[in-house]
């Protein structure tokens, strides 16, 4: 795959469009394929035939595709105070001094800054194109955002949360306390494969008994199968109040469900 030192600004893919593959080549398979090779940016969006919304990520840990896969990024910096200043209409910050393990260059790509104006609720929330290698807790890593900034960066008075890109690291779900972030399309088998992965639309994810009769709307579990959304909002040590869709047909003790999912 040829080195990309920049994130493409890249419309959805369309059922009938044709994807840009860095690669060179386009496996049979098409949204189905799961392999080590990097054919588009990650979080990249698609669209299949039904409507269905898509979103390429990558692995972190195996993912079985009846299941939903959690994100596991935890962020990368935590609310900072900016240590250099920036111009309303610059496209390019440096990120503030903050305890962070090293990175190489473009490990943060696609990822967010969220710029905090250090008075009020104002922020700027701006994704990063590319940036360049940083040592462990450097102040000198400047990254490039997707858009200019529309409010200055005052030193010692603005700050910086930032965020590794979050597709960027999927499993299958385990922690109650992780969101999940939707289906794989095919069963991923370890660590480091690169996938397409069913955010909203029709699909089968593997139900709780409950699911049946008028419990119709669901909540996903610690390990990426559904409960009922009573079992959501309650004090329940297994189950997330992230609302994942409803049946659409079936139920739990039927055939089915077909469940519309909603990212």
């Amino acid at each position: 795959m040829p080195a990309l030192d920049y994130f493409p600004y890249l419309p959805p893919i369309g059922p009938f469009g044709s994807p840009e593959d860095y690669s060179g080549e386009l496996g049979k398979s098409g949204y189905y394929t799961v392999e080590t090779t990097k054919r588009f940016a990650i979080g990249q969006i698609a669209y299949a035939l039904d409507g269905s919304r898509l979103r390429y990520a990558k692995s972190c840990g195996a993912c079985l595709s009846g299941q939903g896969c959690e994100f596991t990024s935890l962020g990368f910096s935590a609310y900072t105070a900016a240590g250099v200043a920036a111009s309303i209409g610059d496209t390019s910050i440096t990120l503030p001094a903050a305890t962070h393990s090293a990175v190489a260059a473009n490990e943060l790509q696609g990822g967010y800054v969220v710029i905090f104006n250090g008075t009020t609720n104002d922020t700027q929330k701006r994704m990063i194109l590319k940036h360049k290698a940083s040592a462990a807790n450097a102040a000198v890593l400047e990254v490039e955002l997707d858009a200019a900034l529309t409010e200055a960066i005052v030193a010692a008075t603005s700050a910086m949360e930032v965020y590794k890109n979050p597709w960027d690291g999927l499993q299958l779900g385990a922690s109650v306390s992780l969101a999940k972030a939707g289906v794989p399309l095919a069963p991923v088998s370890a660590t480091g494969y690169y996938f397409w992965l069913q955010e909203s639309g029709p699909t089968w994810i593997a139900p709780q008994s409950g699911i049946t009769g008028k419990n119709r709307g669901a909540c996903w579990r610690h390990d990426g199968s559904l409960d009922t959304v009573d079992n959501g909002v309650e004090d329940n040590a297994f189950v997330t109040s992230q609302y994942a869709g409803y049946a659409i047909a079936g139920s739990a003790d039927g055939n089915g469900p077909l469940f519309m999912l909603q990212g």
